[in-house]
């Protein structure tokens, strides 16, 4: 029984960084996203171009929540779980 326990919690313990490090990696693509965005706003200076940019940024917002809240929740459920052992 205690090793079934030692187990499971190993198994929350493991997916819970992995989730981590997946959260990590649409954080880091996100950015990268933007900084390139901005980058190209800042040398662009027509107006149809940074409404376009624009658009984009809010689409990259989006796609990033899209995938981080259920990974969060994810997560925090899992922590519940593992507060039980």
């Amino acid at each position: 029984m205690l090793s079934s326990c030692e187990n499971k919690k190993e198994s929350i313990v493991n997916r819970q960084q992995a989730i981590k490090e997946e959260m990590e990696q649409v954080r880091a693509s996100y950015f990268k996203t933007t900084d390139s965005l901005e980058s190209v706003k800042a040398t662009d200076t027509s107006s149809a171009k940074h409404h376009e940019i624009a658009e984009k940024l809010v689409s990259a917002e989006k796609n990033k929540n899209v995938v981080l809240i259920p990974l969060q929740k994810e997560f925090d459920s899992l922590d519940v779980e593992l507060k039980k052992y």
